[in-house]
């Protein structure tokens, strides 16, 4: 059984299972393909399964957040609650447990359903599976070496085959390079941060101990400082300097110990495997990260903490905010940032950290019986000026990049066939809007060697690529269509836009339940389609006069009553988040 695309756990005399499609890197082809192989059986893309592991899966993240709780108090010598230790490593928690479930239900499933006699494994004493972070730690997650000692961990853990081990594959190396995956920093994103360090020194001179947080909103700029200024304060940006880089610390981790003696299978290794996963800032870095939070030039005693993006990687942020959220009952609000929320079974549901911790949830329109969810606006198009098109213009297809390896199910052979799915749409358009048609692939494309432009190349030659370079903006105001292939908030920005658009997608079997006749309505008005021959059928019948259809009753009617719900706007969004706060306070 082979685990990984790292060509030296394979071997090449005998018959092979690939774990999954990610062994497969497409620019080795010509090595995997003359191989005696198969692929396993992908895990987990069945809706049922779908719905029934993300229930278990968070119900052991909230299980093992209460563990972990305690362990960490009495490891650190605090006493934080449960609250606090969810906004400085929720997010992170409810990731490692998809992950290894995910990977530990693939392993099982493989073990049911073939004869599997043994799997090279690499075994090093002084490598880690920790990550500097929780970025980081997502980064990992699709890193060939590092997904093949987690697999092997499992393994070992399973005793269901025999392992051949090498010692010398990771030898010097000690675990997942900090950098991985980071996109480079080029001399403009250099110039941009000079200048936000720059503005930052100045309004400082300005701000109060007790000025509200307003930072990371997905408002644009402009309208943040307007929403600030509006509440009486003078605008600030906040930014975070950098961590503080620590070393692993192995024997300190081998000290650090989650009680098992309770638990088997999956349930024990999620909790004897975790102190080799614990990302460094909330272990050996955690006194420093403590330390440089409380060192922060940020107000002592804010009126509120609101934010749409920074509960998530930012680790100075969370570790501050939960601070003075633990310590002084700071209120602390958070945003919608992403169109899954409110729709998606998974992405964002009621159980991420950011809608548990936050005393409200301001959404994009949407509400939840239950849950302290209130609807606002779309934050990220507020004061925008509307999206232009072209009525005789060409035809875009916005792409998704190769998701990170996180989830409960096998996200990777879900792309591969989303992949299949975008090729099948453009060879079924009719040749006057395929001649028309630019493909444009997601700026992070390039980072998880999905190997796009390649592809492409292969399968479609006569598709015009556009490879995440260009604004997107500009693109929209030279097509008459826009074609997005995921739900995504692009969707939500063309169509609150009142641009032409299609959402192309087979994910609505992973909607929330509050969310299913709403995507009714975009489905019976042609505006979501799930099948690539019947988009380009559609896309056939309205090309000649998208606008007629496009501004039909049936269409506009399903148009604005989606966004009313997922991707409101009101007539004066920053009155409209001022009385969010203030009431809210």
């Amino acid at each position: 059984m082979i685990t990984t695309a790292d060509e030296r756990s394979w071997k090449y005399d005998r018959p092979l299972l690939f774990l999954g499609e990610w062994c497969k890197q497409y620019d080795r082809k010509a090595v995997w393909s003359s191989l005696d192989a198969v692929v396993a059986e992908p895990y987990g893309l069945d809706a049922a399964r779908k719905r029934r592991d993300v229930a278990y899966v968070q119900a052991l993240a909230d299980q093992l957040l209460i563990e972990l709780t305690a362990e960490m108090n009495a490891f650190h010598g605090v006493q934080h609650g449960v609250r606090y230790w969810n906004i400085v490593l929720g997010h992170w928690l409810q990731r490692y447990v998809a992950v290894v479930f995910n990977r530990y239900a693939t392993l099982e499933q493989a073990f049911k359903k073939y004869q599997i006699s043994g799997s090279t494994v690499f075994v090093a004493d002084g490598y880690c599976l920790a990550a500097p972070d929780s970025d980081g730690f997502v980064r990992g997650c699709n890193d060939p070496v590092w997904n093949h000692v987690l697999f092997a961990n499992i393994l070992h853990f399973m005793g269901h085959c025999e392992l051949e081990i090498d010692s010398e594959a990771l030898r010097g190396v000690q675990g997942l390079a900090s950098d991985v995956g980071k996109p480079a920093i080029t001399p403009e994103r250099g110039l941009r941060h000079k200048a936000v360090d720059a503005v930052t020194g100045m309004l400082r001179m300005f701000y109060r101990n007790s000025d509200a947080v307003i930072s990371g909103t997905t408002l644009p700029l402009p309208v943040e400082a307007k929403l600030q200024l509006r509440l009486g304060q003078v605008p600030q940006l906040w930014p975070s300097p950098s961590l503080s880089r620590v070393e692993f610390d192995l024997e300190r981790r081998k000290q650090f110990v989650i009680n098992t003696s309770e638990a088997g299978g999956l349930k024990k290794f999620l909790r004897a495997q975790l102190p080799d996963l614990i990302p460094a800032c909330y272990f050996e870095g955690y006194a420093q990260l403590v330390r440089d939070a409380e060192a922060l030039p940020w107000p002592a005693n804010p009126k509120f903490i609101f934010t749409s993006v920074r509960f998530g990687a930012d680790e100075l942020f969370k570790a501050w905010a939960a601070a003075k959220v633990e310590q002084l009952g700071t209120p602390y609000y958070v945003g919608q940032h992403g169109n899954n929320y409110g729709t998606h079974i998974y992405a964002g549901n009621a159980k991420w950290p950011e809608r548990v911790t936050s005393d409200r949830f301001f959404s994009w329109g949407w509400s939840e019986e239950g849950t302290n969810a209130a609807p606002a606006i779309i934050f990220r198009e507020a004061g925008r000026q509307a999206e232009r098109y072209d009525p005789a213009g060409g035809l875009l297809l916005i792409e998704k990049c190769n998701p990170p390896m996180t989830w409960p199910w096998d996200r990777y052979a879900e792309f591969d066939r989303y992949q299949e799915e975008q090729f099948r749409f453009v060879e079924a358009l009719p040749a006057r809007a395929r001649a028309a048609l630019t493909v444009r692939l997601h700026y992070e494309h390039s980072g998880y060697r999905w190997f796009e432009d390649q592809r492409w190349h292969d399968r479609c030659p006569d598709a015009r690529l556009e490879k995440g370079v260009a604004r997107l903006r500009d693109m929209i105001a030279q097509s008459r269509l826009v074609v997005h292939s995921y739900d995504s908030t692009g969707f939500l920005e063309t169509l609150i836009a009142n641009v032409p658009s299609i959402c192309f997608t087979q994910d609505t079997h992973e909607l929330a339940a509050d969310a299913c006749p709403y995507y009714q309505m975009l489905r019976e008005a042609g505006l979501l389609i799930e099948s690539p021959e019947a988009t380009a059928q559609a896309i056939e019948q309205h090309w000649d006069n998208v606008d007629a259809w496009w501004n039909s009753p049936t269409v506009q009617k399903a148009r604005l009553a989606f966004c009313a719900r997922y991707a409101r706007m009101t007539e004066d969004p920053m009155y409209t988040v001022k009385n969010l706060l203030t009431e809210s306070n």
